[in-house]
Parts: C-alpha cells; sequence; structure tokens
C-alpha cells in the first residue's frame, strides 16, 4: 500500500511542508527538464519531482527518503501520469512514439 493509501493527512501536511516545497523548487530549478525524456533525446518541461522510493508511513519523516536529492526525479506530466497510472513492468524498455505517447516495448 503506498503513501497515498495509507496516510491522506500525514501526505498532505508533507507536501505542503515548507521543507518539501523548498527541496522540489531546488530540485526542479537544477532539473528544468524532464530526466526521463531527456534520456530517450526528448525535451519535456518538468513538472513534477518523483520519489524514487516510494513514501510510506514508516519513511516519510526520514529526510534521507522523502528530502533527499539522490531519491528524486524531475519527472513532465505524462511521466508522472505513467509512473503513478500505468504499466509497472515497462522497466527500461519505454520510448514516445511521434505524438509523445509514453510506449512500453517490453511486453
Amino acid at each position: 500500500m503506498s503513501f497515498f493509501d495509507e496516510a491522506r493527512p500525514e501526505q498532505k501536511r508533507f507536501y505542503a511542508s515548507a521543507r518539501w516545497r523548498k527541496c522540489r523548487a531546488a530540485y526542479l530549478s537544477e532539473h528544468p527538464i524532464c530526466e526521463r525524456c531527456e534520456k530517450v533525446g526528448i525535451v519535456s518541461v518538468a513538472e513534477h519531482v518523483h520519489h524514487k522510493t516510494e513514501l510510506s508511513l514508516e519513511n516519510y519523516k526520514d529526510p534521507e527518503v522523502a528530502l533527499n536529492p539522490d531519491n528524486l526525479e524531475a519527472l513532465c506530466f505524462k511521466c508522472h501520469n505513467a509512473e503513478h497510472h500505468g504499466r509497472k513492468d515497462c522497466g527500461s524498455d519505454y520510448y514516445f512514439d511521434d505524438e509523445g505517447n509514453l510506449i512500453c516495448s517490453g511486453g
């Protein structure tokens, strides 16, 4: 179960906190381009900061997880939605088609 499913009040407090807002703004200022799109030669504006290790009730207060730049990834809207609402088995076998759709070639 994810942090989003388990902890609505805690989630809201964390993402509204000055520490997260400052961390997010600093990360996006250093990474204004979607890191996944950039890997495949596409320039897309990063709008979201994604936690590589998913936040949970056990780790969201740990700055080494929640605020560590090594655990963050700048993503555009499409990549962020694909991460949270798309297939989880694509691994690194994804690419964008000519219309900008995220395609999983891994099956």
